[in-house]
């Protein structure tokens, strides 16, 4: 094999292009893996053994009438030839395996054909759109280029197969729902570029955000309303529970931010925490609302005991003073039956001696209007005659 390498590049310019027209180049992947996603970085990483194949008749080795179709070729032969220095563009960190040894080798057909191969761990770049999440999908890019030859010297294809996965990728947190090639030419100051691209799309496993972050808080949130059973006057228990709610949501959110990179725009879950904040934060509004009018209830309450109280203690003075009263009167009208008796016989006197007497209109009232107004009008007269008839009673009987 080695007389047939020699016999190869005898001749061989490593600097010129294999034809004189464009070298078409066939890419193609073979995924082994997907090992991480992370959301702060923004990139993803994945294992894959990486193909590109060409033609280069000045490899061919169909003349020398050897038994071997094909040679296989260890990576020190790549330096020796002409390859089309196809590089991942959009790479943020690539490098070959070696366990133990460079994992890459090159086979030559007897037509000419070369297959370059190599293991390769890739750490590239994914968009990610953060305003549906946690429900959101994540696309992450590969893309190939040549660094050195534009589309007049090299033209990239994806192969009829272009991406094969050897085994089922499974993630903590993401699913794969499939992927995407495609094929780009691209401008730039010194010509076009062919350029090849494998999407890859990724929909996030929601299932952790649920039991870590939308049911505890939904619980927080329940819990903050046990408060409304509570008493009014149990003040300083509905705000230990209201304020230890608030706490515990902004500790969850916390929890879930610092997994997160930094978006200026409004997640899906930042609507649900802000909402439970909300709910919570109103307990609290209404905790003060309803201390506010207990406290105007208690006030108007006392008030109106107060006012009760007073108004029953006049009451109750009142009718000590009536009462007081009323024994007076009737005292008073015990001494004054005596002058009334006397009032009464000295009107039938009169009536008898003056008979225009009783039919004066401005004596003719009420009973009880004469009965008491006699006496105040001849009071004076009426006690003296008591004092008389007394007078004459105490003389008869002495």
């Amino acid at each position: 094999m080695g007389h047939i390498i020699s016999v190869l590049l005898s001749d061989y310019d490593i600097h010129l292009l294999p034809s004189n027209d464009s070298v078409n180049v066939t890419i193609e992947m073979h995924v082994q893996g997907i090992t991480s996603i992370s959301e702060l970085t923004g990139d993803f990483e994945l294992d894959f053994m990486y193909s590109e194949i060409w033609e280069d008749l000045r490899l061919s080795f169909k003349h020398l009438n050897i038994c071997a179709t094909n040679i296989t070729l260890k990576s020190e032969f790549r330096k020796r030839i002409w390859t089309p220095d196809t590089c991942i563009i959009n790479s943020r960190h690539s490098e070959v395996h070696s366990s133990p040894s460079e994992n890459t080798f090159i086979i030559l057909y007897e037509n000419g054909m070369i297959w370059n191969n190599f293991r390769l761990k890739v750490k590239a770049p994914c968009k990610m759109d953060l305003r549906m999440f946690p429900f959101d999908s994540i696309h992450c890019q590969l893309a190939f280029e040549s660094y050195s030859f534009n589309t007049d010297e090299v033209r990239l294809f994806w192969h009829e197969k272009p991406l094969t996965m050897m085994q089922l990728i499974e993630l903590p947190d993401f699913e794969l729902t499939g992927w995407l090639t495609d094929h780009e030419r691209l401008e730039y100051p010194n010509g076009e570029w062919d350029r090849v691209v494998v999407e890859f799309k990724f929909a996030r496993r929601y299932g952790f955000y649920l039991f870590h972050s939308y049911f505890p808080t939904s619980l927080t949130v329940i819990s903050s309303w046990v408060g409304f059973f509570f008493d009014a006057r149990a003040a300083s228990a509905r705000i230990t529970l209201g304020v230890s709610s608030l706490l515990a949501v902004s500790f969850q959110f916390g929890s879930v931010l610092s997994h997160l990179p930094r978006a200026s725009y409004i997640k899906c879950l930042d609507v649900w925490m802000i909402t439970s904040v909300i709910f919570i934060f109103s307990t609290i509004i209404e905790l003060a609302v309803v201390c506010r009018l207990n406290r105007y209830e208690c006030e108007k309450q006392v008030g109106s005991n107060v006012i009760r109280q007073w108004v029953n203690q006049t009451r109750e003075k009142n009718q000590n003073t009536y009462s007081n009263d009323s024994n007076t009167k009737g005292t008073r009208r015990q001494n004054v039956s005596p002058v009334i008796s006397l009032a009464n016989s000295y009107k039938s006197e009169n009536t008898r001696m003056d008979p225009h007497f009783a039919n004066n209109s401005k004596e003719q009232t009420s009973q009880k209007y004469r009965l008491f107004k006699w006496p105040i009008i001849d009071i004076r007269k009426l006690l003296g005659q008591f004092r008389v008839q007394q007078c004459t009673i105490t003389s008869t009987q002495v």
